[in-house]
């Protein structure tokens, strides 16, 4: 322990101090444990993000703190949020890695203090500083197989001494952190569609029977929409696969632009079919929200600055509430049946499920 002791505080920045472990020690442990799980409980990167710069902040007694990913091409730092007066914020801002104060940092792949710069209120390390400034605290965010994926920063008086304890408490936190961080880059690619970048079936199936299950213990409503494109099979043969797909890239770019931000979940059902997931949502809302997404559809001109093309949707709209014991499959056939309806009826329109026999399908 004491060899370790001295190497933290040989550190080129003087900010670790050796020190004796004193009766903190169980609470600071506690709290260390506490701070990683809870970073490592989130795949939601929005809330990861948001709890990190609270974990950190908490720890590092900082005055501003920053998170950094790394882009694929390492070339280039994207802010992912920032925290100061204790409120987290989202700096769209990006920062240069190659010869730069940064990059140096993350290529050591080492904790440690060096001259701060602000840019864009995002503490930054400086090649140099002047003395009695604050300093930057920069903790290179390493993942799996020891690769670097980002950078944390923080603020911190130039008085500010850290022992050698709180130093392996921000090692671990920034491990944990970067860990995290690609884990909610491996979940975001499996519930993503590769080709919309909408969520996927799969992730649909999970969250409607979870909504369901809600709706057994709770009072609500719960409405779906299914879409499909009318006569996509035409855009393909006539425009080719490729032109097929940027169709169903801004078809899906429509939806998200006017859905309701943070409840709705908007999925790719599977080829040219598309399904909306809408808690507590009543049928009215829902037929409103599809007449709106047809409407806007047959008006859009699809397609690039070469080419426009012209297609329309027809949708499904189905609904439960807790009176009803509905599973996903019958509530997924309701949203089916009308489906078929509006196909039937002509297409580029939407249909309410009513509860009687389907049509019989040709």
């Amino acid at each position: 322990m004491e060899k370790k002791m001295q190497a933290a505080a040989k550190q080129p920045s003087g900010v670790f101090a050796d020190c004796e472990l004193g009766s903190g020690f169980d609470e600071e442990f506690f709290l260390l444990n506490f701070g990683t799980r809870l970073l490592t409980a989130f795949t939601d990167r929005e809330i990861l993000i948001d709890i990190a710069l609270e974990t950190l902040a908490d720890f590092s007694r900082g005055q501003r703190i920053a998170i950094m990913s790394l882009d694929e091409s390492g070339k280039t730092l994207k802010v992912d949020g920032a925290f100061y007066q204790n409120q987290s914020v989202r700096p769209k801002v990006t920062f240069p890695v190659e010869g730069t104060a940064a990059g140096k940092w993350i290529s050591q792949k080492a904790v440690g203090v060096a001259p701060l710069t602000l840019e864009d209120g995002v503490p930054l390390p400086a090649e140099s500083g002047h003395e009695g400034e604050n300093r930057c605290l920069c903790l290179p965010l390493i993942g799996s197989s020891f690769r670097p994926v980002g950078l944390a920063t923080i603020e911190i008086p130039t008085d500010c001494c850290f022992d050698f304890f709180e130093a392996q408490q921000l090692r671990v936190l920034s491990t944990a952190l970067a860990v995290s961080l690609e884990n909610a880059k491996l979940f975001s690619r499996v519930i993503h569609d590769s080709l919309t970048n909408l969520y996927t079936r799969r992730f649909y199936e999970i969250r409607v029977e979870e909504e369901l299950a809600k709706l057994k213990r709770n009072s609500g409503h719960l409405s779906v929409i299914l879409f499909d494109l009318d006569e996509f099979k035409k855009v393909n043969d006539s425009f080719g696969h490729l032109t097929g797909d940027e169709v169903l890239r801004q078809f899906s770019a429509l939806m998200m632009n006017h859905v309701r931000k943070g409840s709705t979940l908007v999925s790719r059902y599977g080829g040219e079919e598309f399904i909306l997931l809408m808690p507590d949502a009543r049928v009215e809302e829902a037929l409103h929200m599809a007449e709106r997404i047809t409407s806007l559809c047959a008006e859009h001109d699809f397609g690039d600055d070469r080419r426009k093309i012209r297609i329309t949707v027809s949708g499904g709209v189905a609904f439960t509430d807790h009176t009803q014991a509905v599973s996903p499959a019958e509530l997924f056939e309701r949203a089916d049946q009308a489906l078929y309806e509006a196909k039937h009826k002509g297409r580029n329109r939407v249909v309410v499920w009513k509860n009687k026999s389907a049509p019989h399908r040709i």
